[in-house]
């Protein structure tokens, strides 16, 4: 599983960092987002990340809705202690 947060738009501003984007993360907890805004810097962000969709799976919505019931209790189980890490 790939946990990156990073943005890039037309291959020209990227946004790399470790904050969410909501309130929690901007407000109460100590994140920080690098903001690059030439081609130079943004453009092999842009292919990094194209290469990882190339080697990514599609989930559909039918087979997410369909997963095991430990999934859905393991899911339910980590928004339960959230507010906790």
């Amino acid at each position: 599983m790939l946990h990156a947060k990073n943005v890039s738009i037309d291959g020209r501003i990227a946004v790399i960092g470790s904050s969410n984007a909501d309130v929690r993360s901007f407000m109460l907890n100590a994140e920080i987002s690098l903001i690059l805004h030439d081609e130079a810097s943004a453009g092999p962000l842009a292919d990094v990340q194209r290469g990882h969709i190339r080697r990514s799976d599609q989930l559909l919505l039918e087979e997410w809705r369909d997963r095991s019931g430990l999934s859905r209790f393991s899911e339910n189980l980590a928004r339960l202690v959230s507010p906790l890490l």
